[in-house]
This record gives C-alpha cells, sequence and structure tokens, in this order.
C-alpha cells in the first residue's frame, strides 16, 4: 500500500507571472510504497519530484480557476485532505545518494554516457538526475564512467567543464558517502588530476556543524562575518532596517537559529560532523 509522503498546491493567483483567469488551480501528491525502508525518506528527502522512481509514484488532481465560486474552497479542502502530507519537509536530495536498491548521481552531462544502464535520468533533453542500480555502481565503473568519460556537445567539441567541476564534485560526495569506494576508486585512478582539486568551498551546510573562528563568511553587500561558535559578527556589514544605521555601529552581532545555511569559504572550517546540504 502506498503512503502519501509530500503533497502541495500550485495556486495560479501566487503566480509570479500574470497567467489568464482559466488556469486551474493544481494538486500534486508524491506516494511511496516503501518509506519505511528507504535511506532518502529517513533524510527528508526523496527523488520523485524531479525523477521517476521505481518505488512510488507523483500524481496531479486539476482543481478549478480562479474565475469558479469553488476555487478557494477547493485548495483548502485539497489541504485539509492530505494534510499529513502537505505539512511534511521532503525535498530533492542535492548530492549523491544511495536508496533502496539504487544510486542517485546528480551531476550534470553523465546523462549523455550511453554505455550507462540508466534506471532514470538518460538522454540530451532529459531533465532528471542519472539514477543507476547500485549493483553497477563499483570501482571500475566509476573510473571508466565518471573519472574518465569525456562527454561530448551536440554539435561536436569535449565538454570540459565535467572533468573540471562535475568530476571533483563527485569525488567529495563519493568520499563522504562511501570512504571504502573512493579509495579504491583512488588506487585505480593515482595519477587523475580531480583528486588534487577536491575542495568544499562553495558547497552549503549548516553553520552549528562548522570550526568556529575559522575563516570568513561574506554577505551580498560585501560584509564579512566571522563564526565564533555561537555568535556570527561582523564591523563592516551594511545591513538594512536596523534602528541605526551602519555607519553608527562599530560591531554587529547575530545569534542564528538552528540548521543556518552558509556557504564554506574555507576547507578548513569542515569537519567530520559537518553536514552538508550539497
Amino acid at each position: 500500500m502506498e503512503k502519501e509522503i509530500k503533497a502541495w498546491v500550485w495556486n495560479p493567483a501566487n503566480s509570479l507571472f500574470k497567467g489568464k483567469k482559466s488556469e486551474k488551480a493544481v494538486g500534486h501528491i508524491i506516494s511511496c510504497r516503501c518509506p519505511e525502508k528507504c535511506a532518502l525518506y529517513a533524510k527528508g528527502n526523496c527523488v520523485a519530484f524531479d525523477n521517476h522512481c521505481p518505488y512510488g509514484n507523483r500524481s496531479r488532481v486539476v482543481g478549478f480557476s480562479r474565475m469558479a465560486l469553488k476555487f478557494n474552497a477547493w485548495i483548502n479542502n485539497f489541504k485539509e485532505i492530505h494534510k499529513e502530507a502537505y505539512a511534511a519537509n521532503i525535498t530533492q536530495p542535492k548530492k549523491l545518494e544511495y536508496f533502496m536498491d539504487l544510486v542517485y548521481v546528480p551531476i550534470a552531462y553523465w546523462n549523455l554516457n550511453e554505455r550507462i544502464e540508466f534506471v532514470d535520468g538518460k538522454g540530451v533533453f532529459t531533465s532528471s538526475k542519472p539514477i543507476i542500480k547500485r549493483v553497477h555502481f563499483n570501482a571500475q565503473l566509476i573510473s571508466k564512467e565518471i573519472l574518465n568519460f569525456k562527454p561530448r556537445a551536440l554539435f561536436g567539441g569535449i565538454i570540459t567543464d565535467f572533468q573540471q567541476e562535475e568530476v571533483p564534485k563527485f569525488l567529495i560526495w563519493l568520499k563522504q558517502l562511501d570512504p571504502v569506494l573512493y579509495e579504491e576508486v583512488k588506487v585505480l585512478n593515482p595519477e587523475h588530476p580531480a583528486f588534487t582539486n577536491i575542495t568544499n568551498v562553495g558547497r552549503r551546510a549548516i553553520l552549528q556543524t562548522l570550526n568556529p573562528n575559522v575563516g570568513t563568511f561574506t554577505d551580498i553587500h560585501g560584509g564579512v562575518w566571522t563564526w565564533d561558535g555561537e555568535y556570527l559578527y561582523s564591523k563592516n556589514s551594511h545591513f538594512a532596517f536596523a534602528l541605526i544605521e551602519y555607519r553608527e555601529t562599530e560591531e554587529c552581532r547575530l545569534k542564528p537559529n538552528k540548521n543556518v545555511i552558509v556557504k564554506v569559504s574555507d576547507d578548513t572550517q569542515v569537519n567530520s560532523n559537518t553536514e552538508f546540504i550539497d
């Protein structure tokens, strides 16, 4: 029996772009046949937002247009009927993950590899991320079909971003998810340049899991912030909407809530307990 694990409504009245009044509200539902066995679900993730999952499905229910008297009533009724799934905090995973007997590999251009037997996410025009059987995911496949794969553009020429950006990112994920397999891959490719290009800089992580007093963080206005383990503080941040102007302050100190997300700016900020988002 399937369990609803996530539901949401697309309301045309809340669209950023002005649409037709005849556009109808749409309810989306993601269901799973074995959420209690899925490691992804335990982490608050599900691939069915953007992918086809063989262990579940995504369905939709079309409601009324804004011109109909039942428009708002239908939306409220959908939320009530699916209230448990509607309130669930489930998102699409953003990094390499194992789930059930499958592997989710969200790296760009790998879908162009015609030698791979993808469960989902194959082809030039797909919007889904690659998923393969875990039984095929070994050091030999990774070495040949990821580390040494050189995808070509539709009109010819090697896509260099794959080796320069996607492969190092993949290795970071692999080292974090499966360090034993990572070492096996490294033994097979001791001279591969991607191993020297590995860095966590730019990745999003939970602030409270980073090392304090290491490196700094920069806001959108160029202000520099330091994390001391309890507070973020800055002496040059141009913050807005404060009681006094930033020119009248010597230091701004903020106490963040739990699970605040920041971008890693220095590899030494990372430790074995760091929780990454991507």
